[in-house]
C-alpha cells in the first residue's frame, strides 16, 4: 500500500468505524435508559404502527372498565332509591290492609290516610331527587323505550275457577254465586280450582283505560236477594260518575265499564253477606323517549360497543297510586277505597320490583363486561409490550460490545495518526 501525503486513509477508515460504533452506543444508551426497543419511527416503522394501534385498544379498554364501574355505581344508586320506594309501598299496603277493617273508626282511617298521603309525597321526592353526577335516574328522563302492558283483571278474593270455562268466577260450596269477568279484550284461563277454595288468578290482554276495583256483595234488599255491584275508579279514588252502584240479578251478564262485564250465577238468601273483589288494571301503552333516551354506556374499546339502560319513572303518577284514598266506602260501609289501594299497591310493587330486577340484571352484565374488558386489555398490552419493549439482556450485551469497540477504535485512531511521522523520516 502506497503512502498518501494528501489523505490519512488509515485514520479515515478508523474514524468511520469509530463513528458507527459511537452511533450504535448512543442508540443502546437510549434504549436502555427508556426501556423501549422502539423510541422513534426510525427504530421500527411497521412495529411502531402496530404497537400504537394495540396501545389505542388497551387505553380504550382501560377507560371502558372505568365507564362500566361508573355505570354500575349509577345502577346501585338507582337500586338503593328503589329499595326506599319499595319500603314505602310496603308500608302503604300495610296501612291499606289496616284501613280495610271496620274495627277502625272513620277518624282512625283518616289518620291512616294522612300517613299514606305523606308517604305518596315521599315516593315523588325519591323519584325527583335521585341522581348520579347530575343525571336524574328515576324521573323517566332516561327511560328509553318501555313496552306496552296489557290491561288485565285479577279476582282477588273468594275466587274459584271452572275447569271447563274461560271465565273467572267466585264460587262457594254450593256454587250459588258465580261472577265471571268477560271483556277487557280476550283471555283464557287454563287453571282449575275446586269449589269453595280461595284462589287468585290473572288474565291478560285488552286495551282497558281505567284502573279500579269491582266489589260484588250478595245482599237482601227486603224484597229480593241480589248482588250489589260497586266500582271505584283508582284515578279519582271515588265512585266513577259513569257507573252507578247497581243491583245484579242471577244468571245475567252486565257490562260494568270499559268493556268489562260481570256474569252472575245462582245465589240465594244463604249467600247474603258474601263479598268478592275483582281488580281491574288498565292498559299502559308502549312509551318511547326519543328526547330522553336510555342511558348509554361505552363498555368497550371500539365504536358501537355500548350498553343501554332505560329506567322508567317511579313517581306516584307513573305507579298509578297518586289518588289512593282509604276513606272511600260503599253504601254498606265496606272500605272499597282501602281494598282498591291494596290492589293498586300490588301493581306498583310489581312495577318497581320489575325495574329492580332489570337493574340487577344490567349490573350483572356490567360486571361480566368489566371482567372481559380487563382480560382483553391485559392481553393486548402483552402483545404491545412484545413489540415495543426492550430485550434488556440482549441490548446490554450490544452496549458492552460497542463500548469495547469504541475504546479499541480510539486507540487505533491514535496509532493511525502517528503513522504520518514515518513520512517525515523519508526526508531526513
Amino acid at each position: 500500500m502506497s503512502i498518501s501525503l494528501a489523505n490519512n486513509l488509515l485514520a479515515n477508515t478508523v474514524s468511520l468505524n469509530l463513528n458507527n460504533n459511537q452511533t450504535a452506543l448512543q442508540g443502546a444508551v437510549t434504549k436502555l435508559s427508556s426501556g423501549l426497543r422502539i423510541n422513534t419511527a426510525a427504530d421500527d416503522p411497521s412495529g411502531l404502527a402496530i404497537a400504537e394501534k394495540l396501545q389505542a385498544q388497551v387505553n380504550g379498554f382501560d377507560q371502558a372498565v372505568s365507564n362500566v364501574q361508573d355505570a354500575t355505581n349509577a345502577a346501585t344508586v338507582a337500586d338503593g332509591a328503589l329499595q326506599t320506594t319499595t319500603d314505602i309501598l310496603q308500608r302503604i299496603r300495610t296501612l291499606a290492609v289496616e284501613a280495610s277493617s271496620d274495627t277502625n273508626t272513620t277518624a282512625d282511617k283518616s289518620n291512616l290516610q294522612t300517613e299514606v298521603s305523606q308517604l305518596i309525597q315521599e315516593v315523588n321526592q325519591v323519584a325527583q331527587s335521585t341522581n348520579f353526577n347530575g343525571n336524574n335516574l328515576l324521573d323517566g328522563s332516561h327511560s328509553g323505550f318501555q313496552p306496552q302492558t296489557a290491561a288485565f283483571t285479577t279476582v282477588t278474593s273468594n275466587a274459584s275457577l271452572a275447569s271447563t270455562s274461560t271465565s273467572l268466577g267466585t264460587g262457594y260450596s254450593q256454587g250459588l254465586l258465580a261472577a265471571s269477568v268477560v271483556g277487557v279484550g280476550s283471555f283464557q284461563v287454563s287453571t282449575a280450582g275446586a269449589q269453595g277454595v280461595t284462589t287468585s288468578t290473572t288474565t291478560t290482554a285488552g286495551t282497558g283505560t281505567i284502573d279500579g276495583t269491582i266489589e260484588l256483595q250478595v245482599i237482601n234488599t227486603g224484597t229480593s236477594v241480589a248482588v250489589q255491584e260497586t266500582f271505584v275508579a283508582s284515578n279519582a279514588a271515588t265512585y266513577t260518575s259513569s257507573v252507578a252502584v247497581q243491583l245484579l240479578s242471577a244468571n245475567t251478564t252486565y257490562t260494568i265499564f270499559d268493556n268489562v262485564a260481570i256474569t252472575t250465577g245462582n245465589f240465594g238468601s244463604s249467600d247474603v253477606g258474601v263479598v268478592s273483589y275483582i281488580k281491574v288494571s288498565q292498559n299502559v301503552p308502549a312509551v318511547s323517549q326519543p328526547t330522553g333516551p336510555a342511558f348509554s354506556f361505552q363498555s368497550g374499546a371500539s365504536e358501537g360497543a355500548t350498553i343501554q339502560l332505560g329506567i322508567s319513572a317511579v313517581s306516584a303518577l307513573a305507579l298509578r297510586i297518586s289518588n289512593i284514598n282509604l276513606l272511600v266506602s260503599t253504601s254498606t260501609g265496606a272500605s272499597i277505597g282501602a281494598e282498591d289501594a291494596i290492589g293498586q299497591i300490588d301493581n306498583a310493587l310489581t312495577q318497581v320490583l320489575t325495574e329492580r330486577a332489570n337493574l340487577g340484571a344490567v349490573e350483572v352484565r356490567l360486571q361480566e363486561n368489566s371482567s372481559n374488558a380487563s382480560v382483553a386489555a391485559t392481553n393486548l398490552q402483552a402483545s404491545e409490550s412484545n413489540i415495543r419493549d426492550l430485550n434488556v439482556s440482549q441490548e446490554t450485551t450490544s452496549y458492552t460490545a460497542d463500548q469495547i469497540l469504541i475504546s479499541v477504535g480510539t486507540s487505533v485512531l491514535l496509532q493511525s495518526n502517528s503513522n504520518a511521522q514515518s513520512v517525515e523520516r523519508l526526508f531526513q
